[in-house]
């Protein structure tokens, strides 16, 4: 009874695997790709959110803010729903595009730290510049 329980379940998920690989994306369904953007505007919006950084209108209790995103990616909250509905009835896919927005994030805070360390540099220069212009000076006030 158990083996027979197994090989079914065996059956099952590789039944499963092989249906979602020959499944072709509706064409009402955001692609990978654009999926991956729209969810990683998302998040940054809802992490933005999270830190109050975003200001909301009080007339649209803080749906503008959604709708900035759907705007921004030439997108319907339908179309949006839509599509990620189908992604999380197909979890391997949707996992490729968490796989994508994780990049497209790393990408973008490798960008920002490189970014601070370029102020971080011409900070110090121009307070080092800053020091020693400053020392100069004394040396020639102390010189009168």
């Amino acid at each position: 009874m158990i083996k027979k329980i197994t090989i079914l379940i065996i059956y099952l998920s590789l039944f499963s695997c092989f249906e979602e690989k020959r499944q072709r994306i509706p064409d009402a369904i955001l692609s990978k790709q654009k999926m991956a953007e729209v969810m990683m505007d998302v998040h940054l919006l809802e992490a933005a959110m999270n830190m109050n950084t975003y200001r909301f209108d009080s007339k649209t209790k803080g749906n503008y803010a959604q709708f900035d995103v759907f705007i921004k990616n030439k997108i319907t909250k339908k179309i949006y729903d839509d599509s990620f509905e189908y992604y999380t009835l197909h979890p391997n896919q949707l996992t490729e595009i968490y796989q994508i927005v994780l990049e497209n994030l790393s990408k973008m805070q490798a960008n920002v730290m490189s970014r601070k360390e370029e102020k971080k540099i011409i900070h110090d220069t121009i307070y080092v510049d800053g020091a020693s212009v400053n020392k100069k000076i004394n040396l020639l006030k102390f010189r009168k």
